[in-house]
């Protein structure tokens, strides 16, 4: 049984002052990729962040006009504030970057998660519809799921500055994947395991815990990383020096609606990309540099080695990828989207 998504009821009537006030549970991907990367025409002093599990007094001194953004979940505290200063604002939205409502019915990704994000949804549904007066989602693929009449697409943007690719000589590949992706790490075993050993030279990382690290414990040259926090796995992609970026993504229902972040997680590494050929990365197959892949375990050890052996192939289709990347990042603004034109 689908759950739905909620309907906003809220209405505002105040101007935007110019003040955002962000709501997210921590320092998280979501308001980097969608809020954060569009701010420039905002005053940095007028953007507020806070934390969403706990209310926070600070936001008491929010101007009249404040513009609030929810990000993914936030706790009754926090919607029981925004509905008892309704006059002051001037809009909310409610930005969802995944299937949260419907976590719960998508096996293709770890329970205690589906049943963690699901929960915290259903705990808030009724608050968020009292208090929002728009829908942000990030995929097109979304939006058609919960149905786009009373929705905005809002794509993600590429945020900081572009870098260089892996020198040459650089023979070190990754899968920067988190732990929701446990199939994809399963699939990507025997990949791993025959490019290590077709290729001496080749080094191969990823982040993950106990189990990651048991599961390629025979594969040699494997280095398992413990998952840093958001704001240090992006410093550290800068100074990471990584050839190639796999991103693997396996059919489900949770896959099946997400976006193409990971490429821009990959380009910061310095990286060329090699994709599954599913909903996130279909973009990717026209001139992107990339490579677009059925999820044929042969074609990937072929197409891994290939980039890992040939560095002047290498650092022209990454030239090719950061274009893409600039090509394929939302240049809208905050204030066009926050703007009542944009409601719907």
């Amino acid at each position: 049984m689908l759950i739905d998504l909620f309907t906003p009821n809220a209405h505002y009537d105040q101007q935007w002052s110019g003040t955002v006030a962000i709501i997210s549970p921590g320092h998280i991907p979501t308001v980097d990729f969608y809020i954060a990367s569009r701010v420039s025409d905002v005053n940095p002093d007028a953007v507020f962040r806070f934390e969403s599990l706990k209310r926070d007094v600070q936001a008491d001194a929010l101007p009249l006009g404040t513009f609030i953004i929810i990000a993914r979940h936030t706790s009754a505290a926090w919607l029981d504030f925004i509905k008892a200063n309704q006059q002051r604002w001037s809009g909310v939205a409610y930005l969802m970057d995944d299937d949260i409502p419907n976590a719960i019915g998508c096996r293709d990704i770890p329970l205690d998660y589906a049943l963690w994000t699901a929960w915290r949804y259903l705990n808030a549904k009724r608050g968020l519809a009292k208090v929002c007066d728009r829908l942000w989602l990030s995929t097109e693929a979304l939006r058609v799921r919960y149905g786009s009449q009373q929705t905005r697409l809002v794509s993600p943007q590429y945020f900081g500055e572009a870098r260089a690719a892996a020198p040459v000589g650089n023979r070190r590949w990754a899968y920067h994947g988190t732990r929701i992706h446990q199939r994809e790490m399963k699939w990507l075993l025997p990949i791993v395991s025959a490019v290590q050993e077709a290729l001496p030279s080749a080094e191969f990382e990823i982040f993950g815990d106990a189990k990651v690290e048991k599961l390629f414990k025979a594969v040699p040259r494997v280095k398992v990383m413990a998952p840093l926090p958001w704001v240090d796995y992006v410093n550290y992609c800068y100074s990471a020096n990584i050839a190639v970026g796999v991103a693997p993504m396996l059919t489900g229902q949770f896959n099946a609606v997400r976006s193409y972040t990971k490429a821009f997680d990959i380009a910061r590494c310095g990286a060329i990309g090699v994709f599954s050929m599913s909903e996130p990365y279909h973009a990717l197959q026209a001139g992107s540099g990339a490579s677009v892949l059925q999820n044929n375990q042969a074609q990937w050890v072929k197409e891994i080695m290939s980039f890992l052996q040939d560095d002047a192939m290498r650092l022209e289709k990454y030239q090719q990828f950061l274009q893409w990347i600039d090509d394929h990042s939302s240049h809208q603004s905050l204030s066009a989207l926050i703007s009542p034109s944009s409601k719907r």
